[in-house]
């Protein structure tokens, strides 16, 4: 069931966006931690990008190309995806919203209310994906390098066997 990452994000604005509440890094991050969180407990992907290994930790590439212009500023809007055309923002449908509405109530709870920094940070701790992958090229990965899903498979199932969850079994 991966869905596209700019409807995905587009649900985050429409949730909780607004005021000063998400920029384009903490946008970044929450995604990944969906991805990651989703992983664990489904064993499948949620989103159909791969995360990308970039100097700030994670980033969807088509999430960047269509948020990067709010720069650091609070993002306030949702978009259409396409930064040349303009259009009607792109959502969820709602079979898709109803499936990861959830999944995306609990993100915002565990992770809402820090910076996109200290989110970034967080993904940059010794041991995560991004920073093994990020280690293993010197820090000077080359430009599109995805983090493999069963890595943040292996990583987010950790941290729910820390909280006594079963992860769910890597099914790619």
């Amino acid at each position: 069931m991966p869905v596209a990452p700019i409807p995905l994000a587009n649900e985050f604005v429409d949730r909780y966006g607004g005021g000063n509440s998400i920029d384009h890094l903490k946008l970044q991050k929450l995604l990944y931690f969906t991805q990651g969180w989703w992983l664990a407990l489904n064993g499948g992907q949620l989103v159909s990008e791969r995360p990308q290994v970039w100097r700030y930790g994670p980033v969807f590439r088509w999430v960047y190309n269509a948020f990067n212009r709010y720069g650091d500023r609070a993002i306030n809007a949702p978009t259409s995806g396409n930064p040349l055309a303009g259009g009607q923002p792109v959502r969820l449908s709602p079979q898709e919203r109803a499936a990861v509405g959830p999944m995306i109530d609990w993100i915002w709870g565990e992770y809402g209310a820090r910076s996109g920094v200290d989110l970034s940070n967080e993904t940059h701790a010794i041991g995560t994906p991004w920073q093994r992958i990020a280690a293993a090229h010197r820090y000077s990965v080359p430009l599109g390098t995805e983090i493999p899903a069963r890595d943040d498979w292996e990583y987010f199932s950790q941290l729910a066997i820390q909280r006594g969850w079963n992860p769910a079994p890597f099914a790619g």
